[in-house]
């Protein structure tokens, strides 16, 4: 769908007015941006692959990617192979061996950018093989390429908007007197898959209010069912080939009140 080497000639024309001989990203929004390589779905806790730290790819100006990725997520996390190498990472490897020979044969650089979602672990191995005097931040300089949307990236976030926008019409008639903030957030995340989103794009929240006797889907109050002429706030996204919508409706259970009406 999107055209990666295109983005990716962008990206060498950055480093190079930049002076940056090697770009290394970790599994990220600016990984897939430029590869395809898709950032996993978003959860409690962290998952710890061995040698979890080299997952991600380096960049250089006029050359392919070369991607380092341990041997779970190489197996689990790649639906689609990007372009360029692939070194894959296996649990009894010696891992900083590898990551080592794989830097170093791509030359020798004067400077390197590491992203800003890089493992503190990675980015001391980086400055171990390079030297940590030739490090700098890295993530500026997709940020840059990202900022201005294709037509193509136009078209998926307005799929990405009407994906919430229609999960929104399914779960409006639920708002009714007597069901809870945890049954509306269970509602809203199934017609978000329903609808084609691959995920909340950030935890759904559905409320009645601020002040300690509102009703919160975070809260104690979850479960607690609603009286009538509840005012109910809902907060949520949806994500569609990786970008991200963000939305809020507000909708009362049951008849509202004078006071509502008349705000």
């Amino acid at each position: 769908m999107f055209d990666h080497a295109e983005r990716r000639g962008r990206l060498s024309d950055r480093l190079r007015a930049e002076g940056v001989d090697i770009l290394f990203l970790g599994l990220s929004a600016d990984l897939e941006y430029l590869s395809g390589v898709e950032r996993g779905i978003p959860f409690f806790g962290q998952s710890s692959y061995a040698h979890g730290w080299v997952a991600g790819g380096f960049f250089r100006p006029g050359a392919d990617p070369v991607f380092v990725l341990p041997r779970m997520v190489a197996a689990f996390d790649l639906p689609v192979t990007p372009d360029g190498e692939i070194v894959v990472v296996d649990e009894n490897d010696d891992g900083f061996a590898i990551f080592e020979r794989v830097a170093k044969g791509l030359g020798r650089p004067s400077t390197v950018a590491v992203g800003d979602r890089v493992w503190a672990e990675t980015t001391l191995n980086l400055g171990r093989v390079f030297g940590f005097d030739r490090l700098r931040t890295g993530s500026s300089l997709v940020n840059e390429l990202r900022r201005i949307k294709t037509p193509e990236e136009l078209e998926v976030m307005g799929r990405a908007c009407r994906t919430v926008e229609r999960a929104m019409e399914a779960v409006a008639p639920r708002v009714q007197p007597g069901v809870s903030m945890i049954e509306l957030v269970e509602e809203v995340e199934r017609q978000l898959r329903t609808a084609g989103s691959m995920t909340p794009s950030f935890a759904t929240h559905i409320f009645t209010g601020l002040d300690p006797d509102s009703l919160d889907s975070s809260t104690h109050t979850a479960r607690m069912p609603m009286p009538e002429g509840t005012s109910v706030m809902f907060d949520f996204g949806g994500v569609v080939d990786g970008y991200c919508a963000d939305f809020g409706r507000t909708v009362v259970a049951g008849e509202p009140s004078r006071e509502l009406l008349d705000a």
